[in-house]
């Protein structure tokens, strides 16, 4: 640091480290740092409810050619009958349950992306009280980086046809991984290891709650409940929460979550063989329900849902009310930011400024998140002033 000139001195004053008034400052200063940061709790960043819910994200107005579901996604003109807000208040997306579909037409459905991306240092908190489920159908609340895969995909909800629960699931490049030793300490059952997108047919590294309430109709019959995804430079942590056993402080009126209190999570990937900041950059939100498709079409057998036919379409596609439960209510999604979580990641900064520039029309969340990342730089700044003074010089 340049020696600020004053009255005529040029150098800084040295001072002694035995002076009353220096050590005072010293043990302030030490106190300060050992104080928990001010920043460090989560803070209220984004909230999608009530009638202006659809308000901020994107609809994908094609069919769909990403997992090859018979199903053509409706853009937002076209989507009054299948995304709306019900006499609740609560937001519905579902599949069309009352078209005749005549082959070899495909039924319409609803994917939504969020405008917004959310860097490392956020918790994305869904309040579900139904979710879809039947044969043929697969949801997924999940979510993905602007360029997939390099910037990984986070699968917080996610299941088919009559499976009884939920599949939690991370998609990555090559070199992250997960064992039951190597991320410590959840309650799922891990089912796959490699989240690489090239192994295992993209099946990821997956988790399967233990809870048969996590998922389908034992979902909806308990009231429903609250998934919440922590996305953190240390790790990534899923939990889920039965209606009635969601804790206080992820209310739909919290301003202040936190997952310190919230026991083990149902899925936790991190530690030294998945390094978050390499491997994922700020994420999309994602609300999807396709029918048939890479997954719930090829193991129709497995979970609970035997064909008609030799095809999942023809055994379930035609028929309209083989979907009336294939919808979600959805009182909330909310989205806080936790900027100590972020801190000292270069690559967690760079992935953030990255898709920024990517994304220009859902920038705002993420410049926000961003600034309270640098914002918590501030008590940093004071330690390494003692740090100066430590080694004898006063800066004045």
């Amino acid at each position: 640091m340049p020696a600020r000139h004053t009255k005529g001195r040029t150098q800084p004053r040295r001072t002694s480290l035995t002076a009353p008034s220096t050590l005072a400052a010293l043990a302030a200063l030490l106190a300060i740092a050992r104080l928990p940061r001010a920043d460090a709790a989560y803070k209220p960043l984004k909230t999608y409810a009530g009638s202006n819910f659809f308000d901020a994200w994107d609809f994908y107005g094609h069919y769909d050619n990403l997992t090859n579901g018979d199903i053509d996604f409706v853009n937002r003109t076209d989507s009054s009958d299948l995304a709306y807000i019900n006499s609740a208040g609560n937001a519905i997306i579902k599949m069309d349950n009352t078209s005749t579909v005549l082959y070899p037409n495909k039924r319409r459905s609803v994917r939504i992306q969020s405008q917004d991306t959310y860097p490392i240092g956020s918790l994305w908190v869904f309040d579900f009280v139904h979710v879809p489920y039947g044969c043929s159908v697969w949801p997924a609340a999940w979510s993905q980086a602007t360029v997939w895969p390099q910037g990984g995909e986070i699968d917080t909800f996610e299941g088919v046809n009559l499976m009884q629960t939920n599949q939690y699931a991370l998609h990555t490049t090559s070199g992250c991984t997960n064992s039951n030793s190597s991320a410590s300490n959840f309650t799922g059952t891990l089912t796959y290891g490699d989240c690489d997108t090239s192994a295992n047919s993209n099946s990821g590294c997956t988790i399967l709650d233990p809870r048969t309430s996590s998922y389908g109709a034992a979902f909806a019959s308990n009231g429903g409940g609250v998934y919440a995804t922590e996305f953190s430079k240390n790790g990534i942590s899923i939990w889920f929460f039965p209606r009635a056993n969601v804790p206080s402080d992820l209310s739909s009126n919290s301003s202040a979550p936190n997952p310190t209190g919230w026991g083990e999570p149902a899925a936790r990937y991190g530690g030294s063989s998945c390094d978050v900041p390499t491997f994922f950059a700020p994420q999309h939100l994602v609300i999807d329900i396709t029918a048939c498709g890479d997954w719930a079409g090829h193991v129709t057998n497995t979970t609970g849902c035997p064909l008609k036919t030799d095809l999942c379409y023809t055994s379930f596609v035609l028929n309209s009310s083989n979907y009336n439960t294939a919808y979600f209510e959805i009182p909330s999604i909310r989205v806080y930011s936790n900027a100590d979580l972020a801190a000292n990641s270069s690559a967690s900064a760079t992935a953030t400024n990255t898709a920024t520039s990517a994304s220009a029309s859902g920038s705002s969340a993420v410049k926000s998140a961003a600034g309270r990342t640098r914002a918590g730089s501030s008590l940093e700044a004071v330690v390494a002033g003692a740090a100066v003074l430590i080694g004898g010089w006063a800066l004045l």
